[in-house]
């Protein structure tokens, strides 16, 4: 295979990946100094806030992020700023009426998790919930165009800052409290939202034009997206949550640094969704399912090109990789680290899938899967943590993930006659067509000088 056929994939995935790979390793980071400071009842509290941050951006985006991209690759420029305005529209809405429901119910949620702090930094937070309207307006946009540079600078300046402000007050106080950690975590959102403006500005469309139908029709797409992400969500937390309500939450800071090391192995996948959706929208407005069909099993097999090997070692070296990250103190969590690692592998999968179903104009279909999984694991996690304690919340989700997994190959088979052994072919071809890409760049630059 020539250059030119990962020439998308390169030119756009540097970016994406970057800023995929700084959120990831800031947050690593935290998890290495804040492990070494926090009790692991406080360090389950922040893993439980982070946890509904974490739910809180995914539902807004979910209602008006995937709309945003499709529309905008698919119409006319005279149409992007009754999208742009109807999406600015939808995100206000939608982040106020979470901010009502976080002010009133957080409270006794708080007390049904045994983290009565938890209410008192949701509230602190509520602020930094407001700048992300912007915040995630502007990144919106930028993603639509593919661009994502400006997106990379602004999760970097959000993290970074975040994070160094945690470093600077430890090194002057030698102890942070779980309020210092919630203001830190808002001056990120304020930095990141100031920078990003400077990149997307070249996107904005002057003034605010709100077209009823434009309202309309995100919300219309959007809808099954949002409920599908609401489901997703419940279905990825379930376990944390089960385990804070059932155990405890110095529980939850152990599965929580599990879930936060799987996380880097499934990087790619999070990438390539990002560059694939804007990608088989087009290629949906022509017709071209075979296309679709190829990247689908193309984007999977690169994904698992780079998560196989990652995994194979984590799972063989689970209490060296936790000593490393969160301290000897977290070595009892290397049995969860095993299991998270493994059913992560089922991710690119479910994940391109997901994406796939909402780029070809499918939401409908994506919502009902992950609907009936979440559901099943809500059961299969509280049932196998009653018998078995922590592990059986790792477990319960394994087998939900596994059910998800047959679920959507099976439906990509039938709508897109997709070969799932395609992509473990691709996966195999990636290395060395990889190495051939590098030498001929190396050997291009070595004639250049």
């Amino acid at each position: 295979m020539s250059e030119p056929k990962y020439t998308y994939w390169l030119k756009s995935g540097v970016y994406s990946g970057l800023q995929k790979a700084a959120v990831l390793l800031f947050g690593i980071g935290s998890v290495l100094v804040l492990t070494r400071t926090l009790t692991k009842s406080e360090m389950g509290v922040w893993n439980l806030f982070l946890l509904f941050a974490g739910i809180i951006e995914i539902i807004r985006q979910s209602l008006i992020k995937n709309a945003v991209i499709k529309y905008i690759n698919s119409h006319d420029h005279t149409e992007h700023a009754g999208i742009q305005s109807a999406a600015l529209a939808l995100n206000i809405a939608v982040t106020l009426i979470i901010a009502l429901l976080l002010a009133a119910f957080i409270y006794p949620v708080s007390a049904l998790l045994n983290a009565p702090e938890l209410s008192q930094i949701i509230y602190i937070f509520l602020p930094g919930l407001l700048l992300l309207i912007p915040f995630s307006h502007f990144e919106w946009l930028q993603n639509a165009h593919a661009d994502f540079r400006g997106i990379f600078w602004a999760y970097s300046l959000r993290q970074g800052l975040s994070f160094s402000l945690i470093v600077l007050h430890l090194l002057a106080a030698r102890e942070i409290s779980l309020i210092n950690l919630v203001w830190y975590y808002n001056a990120g959102i304020a930095g990141g939202t100031i920078l990003s403006f400077g990149f997307a500005r070249k996107f904005l469309q002057a003034g605010i034009n709100i077209s009823k139908a434009w309202v309309k029709k995100l919300w219309h797409f959007g809808k099954y997206v949002f409920g599908t992400n609401i489901s997703s969500s419940i279905f990825r937390n379930t376990d944390q949550i089960v385990v804070a309500s059932m155990v405890s939450t110095s529980a939850v800071a152990l599965y929580g640094v599990c879930i936060r090391i799987s996380n880097l192995v499934d990087v790619p996948s999070q990438v390539l969704g990002d560059i694939l959706f804007p990608k088989s929208a087009r290629m949906m407005e022509s017709g071209n399912l075979e296309g679709i069909k190829y990247y689908y099993e193309k984007a999977v097999g690169v994904i698992l090109a780079m998560a196989v090997p990652a995994s194979l070692v984590i799972m063989l070296l689970p209490r060296l990789m936790l000593t490393i990250i969160a301290g000897k103190g977290y070595q009892e969590a290397a049995a969860i680290l095993q299991v998270t690692i493994f059913y992560g592998l089922f991710l690119p999968f479910i994940k391109q899938f997901g994406t796939i179903m909402d780029s070809i104009g499918m939401p409908r279909v994506n919502f009902f899967v992950i609907t009936f999984t979440a559901a099943f694991n809500i059961i299969s996690c509280i049932t196998l943590t009653r018998l078995t304690g922590v592990m059986g919340a790792a477990y319960g989700s394994m087998l939900s993930y596994g059910v998800c997994l047959i679920i959507t190959q099976v439906i990509m088979i039938r709508k897109l006659k997709i070969n799932p052994l395609n992509s473990f072919k691709y996966m195999f071809r990636f290395y060395p067509e990889m190495f051939l890409i590098v030498k001929q760049r190396l050997t291009l630059k070595l004639d250049a000088k």
